[in-house]
Formats: structure tokens, C-alpha cells, sequence
């Protein structure tokens, strides 16, 4: 089922990068690392995958200018980096995960994804060094997991000072006061996690 999505890597970082370069429509793999708070070695791994599976292109050598490229302050910049862009592909990807079907895929797509979302939907708010604690993970992943579920609409963050116990099943407390940052799955994740259940 995952179908649309088969080009892009299976990882939550391959997706950060599509939404990031929608944004500031082309950068390179160090300052994406920078505003990802990502691996810059990871980065410029996924960006060559991602090209090589005709998501990303490579932006022109020579002088790039700012109005293109909105990550750089300057009006132009001599190009020393690889710059990427996205491709009219990843315009079509990005347009895709807009839409349900796009969100189930991602589900899919995702494993660790789907895990995070079951977590969320049965034990109400959480956050990552939790999660990554209880499910063994890499807690870096877990949070590069939460922000692109996120970006997809598939989590939110939870809003609120405090969590009442009757929220917040996986810890047993009568209230918890945030330190943290807390998501929770959306309506539409919630009903997606039901359909693929069946």
C-alpha cells in the first residue's frame, strides 16, 4: 500500500527534508542539518538517495540567488555547496501526503511511525525521551519520528499546563506538570489506525 511513497527512504529525517526544502525552496545538506537538528552526514546520505530516486534536484552551479533560495540572507551567494531543490515529483509526494490516503501510506511507510501513533491514540500525551525509553528506540529517532509525524498531521502537540491522570494512561500520576514537549495523535490518525486494524 505504501505505493506513492515507495521512492522516498523510510526514514522520519527523508521526510523533514521534503517539508523543509518546500519551505525554503533549496538548500544544502549542512544548513538542512542546522535546521533539522539532524546528522549533517545522515543529511547529505539522504539527499543523494533522494536524488537518485528523482525527488530532489540539484540547483544549477554558479551564483544562487536569495530570492530563490530563502535559507541564505544574502541577496546572492557564490555556490560552494550542492544545493537541492525539490522536484516536480516531490510536488506531487508533498500534495499526496496532504490527503488521507497519503497519511495511511505514511503509516505504513513508517513502522516505528505506526507504533508512536498506536502508543499516543491508546495511552493519551507523551513525549519522546518516554517513548524512546519504554520502546528501547534511539531517542533521536524517536524525535525526528514525532516532528515528521507531525509535519504529515498525524500527531500535534498537546496543549495545556498540566495533564490529568484520566489523559495520560502510560504514567500513573495523578497530574503531571510539563517540562516537556507532548503530542497526541489527531482525529484523522486515530481513524486511520482503526482502518488498518481491520
Amino acid at each position: 500500500m505504501v505505493g506513492q511513497l515507495a521512492p522516498l527512504p523510510a526514514d522520519p529525517v527523508a521526510y523533514r527534508i521534503l517539508y523543509h526544502l518546500d519551505t525554503v525552496e533549496g538548500n544544502y545538506p549542512r544548513s538542512m542539518a542546522g535546521h533539522l537538528d539532524a546528522e549533517r552526514k545522515q543529511v547529505e546520505t539522504l539527499c543523494e538517495e533522494m536524488e537518485t530516486a528523482g525527488l530532489l534536484e540539484r540547483v544549477e552551479s554558479g551564483t544562487v540567488k536569495q530570492r530563490r533560495i530563502k535559507a541564505k540572507k544574502a541577496d546572492e551567494v557564490r555556490q560552494h555547496h550542492t544545493y537541492y531543490r525539490l522536484s516536480r515529483e516531490s510536488d506531487h509526494l508533498l500534495r499526496f501526503l496532504d490527503e488521507r490516503d497519503g497519511k495511511k501510506n505514511v503509516l505504513q511507510h513508517l513502522p516505528d511511525g505506526q507504533t508512536i501513533a498506536k502508543r499516543l491514540a491508546r495511552g493519551g500525551p507523551d513525549y519522546p525521551r518516554m517513548t524512546a525509553e519504554e520502546l528501547a528506540m534511539d531517542f533521536e529517532y524517536v524525535r525526528h519520528l514525532y516532528r515528521a509525524l507531525r509535519r504529515v498531521g498525524l500527531v500535534a502537540t498537546d496543549e495545556g499546563s498540566t495533564i490529568k491522570a484520566s489523559e495520560r494512561k502510560l504514567k500513573s500520576k495523578d497530574e503531571t506538570h510539563r517540562k516537556h514537549t507532548y503530542y497526541v495523535t489527531t482525529a484523522v490518525a486515530e481513524e486511520l489506525l482503526r482502518e488498518l486494524e481491520e
